[in-house]
């Protein structure tokens, strides 16, 4: 997920993997190639099958602080943000690498 500002400056990257963690020997933090490595479940966050997931990520608006004499207040930089939404399946390897994306979704979020 990624959030620009309208002049195209990047305000927020933040990413969420969906699969089960089985660790190699139980020991590392890279996935098990096959069942010989794998000798049990650390963590488990697949994507459920036939079921909704609603995920929450809180965005803050860009903003600087402005002193006026001796109070303080916050001015908003920008009231607007352009979010965008990528769903990505990715069957073994790097993100970098073989990866198929599903959906994409774009949205302007605005304050009045």
């Amino acid at each position: 997920m990624i959030a620009t500002t309208q002049n195209g400056r990047e305000i927020y990257r933040d990413s969420k993997i969906y699969m089960p963690y089985a660790a190699r020997f139980g020991s590392h933090n890279r996935m098990g190639r096959g069942p010989y490595e794998k000798s049990g479940m650390i963590r488990d966050t697949a994507l459920p099958p036939l079921r909704t997931v609603h995920e929450t990520f809180e965005i803050g608006f860009p903003f600087k602080d402005v002193s006026k004499g001796k109070t303080k207040s916050r001015e908003l930089l920008s009231n607007a943000m352009d979010v965008e939404i990528r769903l990505l399946y990715l069957p073994f390897g790097e993100i970098d690498q073989d990866h198929f994306v599903w959906k994409i979704e774009k949205r302007m979020v605005t304050l009045k």
